[in-house]
């Protein structure tokens, strides 16, 4: 990679790892359709999974004692079903089809969001479903975020407990997609040069973002949320038509 590509990958994970830290979620959905535009789709995925791993478990230890266990245990195990099968769409699937979808999925799953839709599901069979979804989608695209986001969301847990929660489930799957991703040969060391020069950026903004998270009440963060997922969909759909 160039001097500029490392540099444009320095600043795509500043901006989504500064999202994530408010919001909890965000970070591949934000920060892979950008590195997109310099480097491979599969060395973006790639990098946004190792920082990623190394985001999310920071956050997680840091806010461990707001983690909702039970929900956390769900999620995970039930990523860990899907990442197999998303693992084998990565190596052989094209993305643009799979990307329009998600795309499509996160802009709807914003509008019932945004229209005050509730989860009502004493069986938590929604969160099998969807936890099994964003395991597929963390090894096939790194954006495993939105099936979560709308679980979590739509049951109106509290922020804090909602970005410590979510943290714990992304950071679980991102050290097993890492460890799957250096099974399948995927790992080299062109995509880790991005990875070192985004390590500073990372912890750089996630300290600033702690810093502004403290101002977010709930209904600003309920805001922030559908305001990335609709973000979030519009660069997942871009970067479909654009690679």
């Amino acid at each position: 990679m160039s001097l500029v590509d490392l540099l444009w990958i320095a600043g795509c994970i500043s901006f989504a790892s500064f999202a994530q830290s408010l919001s909890g979620f965000g970070f591949s959905l934000l920060a892979v359709p950008l590195m997109t535009l310099v480097v491979s789709p599969r060395d973006a995925v790639v990098v946004a999974t190792v920082i990623g791993a190394i985001s999310t478990t920071s956050q997680a230890l840091i806010d461990r004692a707001l983690v909702d266990v039970a929900i956390a245990k769900r999620l995970t195990v039930a990523s860990f079903i899907g990442m197999p099968f998303g693992l084998t769409a990565f190596v052989l699937v094209s993305e643009t089809g799979l990307r329009v979808v998600l795309g499509v999925v996160v802009l709807v799953s914003a509008l019932m969001l945004m229209r005050g839709f509730q989860l009502h599901d004493d069986k938590h069979r929604l969160d099998w479903v969807l936890g099994v979804v964003s395991g597929f989608l963390s090894t096939s695209t790194s954006t495993n975020g939105p099936p979560l986001v709308f679980v979590m969301q739509a049951r109106r847990i509290d922020p804090a407990v909602f970005r410590a929660t979510i943290n714990t489930v992304f950071s679980l799957v991102n050290i097993v997609a890492v460890v799957m991703f250096v099974g399948a040969g995927k790992v080299n060391t062109h995509n880790l040069s991005g990875v070192l020069v985004a390590i500073p950026a990372l912890f750089l903004t996630l300290r600033i973002g702690y810093h502004f998270r403290k101002r977010i009440t709930p209904e600003r963060f309920k805001s922030l949320v559908i305001f990335l997922m609709f973000l979030s969909a519009a660069s997942v759909i871009l970067s479909a038509f654009t690679n």
